[in-house]
């Protein structure tokens, strides 16, 4: 299994983008979470298939008409501590 962090930024908080991505999350069966960051971008813990893992990207950059994606980062997570499904995280 393959574990990332994501960070997304643009305009991503306010529009129901959370609920999105965990929709996205549970189509591919991925564990993890995501979470409003003080920044304003939002940010993803993803655990699961690699091939999985990269459609799930693909979706949330394009595939949520509200959003207004300017940038994407992602981390590897081995060292990190995921549920064992996925959450959203106030």
């Amino acid at each position: 299994m393959d574990k990332i962090i994501i960070k997304i930024y643009g305009r991503v908080q306010g529009i129901g983008y959370r609920w999105f991505i965990y929709e996205i999350a549970q189509k591919y069966s991925l564990c993890g979470w995501v979470q409003n960051m003080d920044d304003g971008s939002v940010e993803c813990g993803v655990k699961g298939l690699g091939d999985d893992i990269n459609k799930f990207i693909d979706e949330i950059k394009k595939n949520y008409i509200l959003a207004v994606v300017e940038n994407i980062e992602i981390i590897k997570a081995e060292n990190v501590e995921f549920p064992e499904n996925f959450i959203i995280r106030r």
